[in-house]
């Protein structure tokens, strides 16, 4: 989680507010509280209609909640719907890439399938 500190949008603040033993994503995989998608017309970038994913994790003990947005979103996705991503996923910047596929998510768990490209990605805290 810390390398990508400069690309994701929040992850500063987030990493500021989170005990550093949850400065990890797989800590947030096992419980999907929320997932939205929607298709929404981008009128400050690329006039055009982009694929979103809004999410809100949580730890296991739901402690913590983080709502992460997804934006320009292409590839597949497949969970289990009782245990979310079970031992987690990762996020990787792919630096080399064009604009339009800045970032890579996947899942560690071999039997799901969970391969996820997009533009831009925030997350946020939700603090209660």
């Amino acid at each position: 989680m810390k390398y990508l500190r400069k690309y994701i949008d929040g992850l500063d603040n987030l990493m500021d507010k989170l005990p550093e033993d949850y400065h990890f994503w797989h800590r947030f995989g096992h419980n999907i509280l929320e997932l939205k998608f929607s298709k929404e017309f981008d009128y400050e970038e690329e006039f055009d209609y982009l694929n979103n994913i809004e999410m809100i994790l949580a730890d296991c003990n739901e402690k913590y909640k983080i709502r992460m947005k997804l934006k320009n979103v292409y590839g597949l996705m497949s969970f289990d719907i009782m245990n979310g991503f079970f031992s987690g996923f990762q996020i990787e910047y792919l630096e080399n890439n064009d604009k339009f596929c800045r970032y890579r998510l996947s899942s560690f768990e071999q039997d799901i399938y969970f391969e996820v490209y997009c533009q831009k990605i925030s997350v946020q805290l939700i603090e209660e």
